[in-house]
């Protein structure tokens, strides 16, 4: 397995007043991980580190199992797989099993 690519670029867009949760744009690369069977994370490499980014929604097409990712064309992307996702950012977590990560609405996986 290759080593996950050390990428992450965030857009952000801060809602009028303080104390807002910070939302905006993030494309990120690294190891797609579960947890608890429920919730399925991207770890991503930092220089203090390793982020973590929650896909609380997946593309239409996309099916997430214990396994990984199915993809609309049949294909798999295993746990512990890199790859790379874009979408809506959030720092505040959906849910709270799933809470400690970044949270990311994914429009697109590669």
């Amino acid at each position: 397995m290759r080593s996950p690519l050390v990428a992450v670029a965030l857009g952000f867009a801060v809602a009028g007043c303080t104390g807002s949760p910070i939302a905006g744009t993030a494309t990120v690369s690294g190891t797609l991980v579960g947890s608890d069977g429920s919730c399925l994370y991207v770890q991503v490499p930092n220089a203090n580190g390793t982020d973590v980014y929650w896909l609380r929604h997946l593309p239409s097409g996309y099916v997430a199992d214990e396994y990984g990712l199915g993809t609309p064309d049949g294909s798999r992307i295993r746990m512990g797989d890199s790859l790379t996702v874009s979408g809506a950012l959030s720092w505040e977590p959906f849910d709270r099993h799933c809470a400690g990560a970044h949270t990311l609405d994914v429009t697109v996986v590669r």
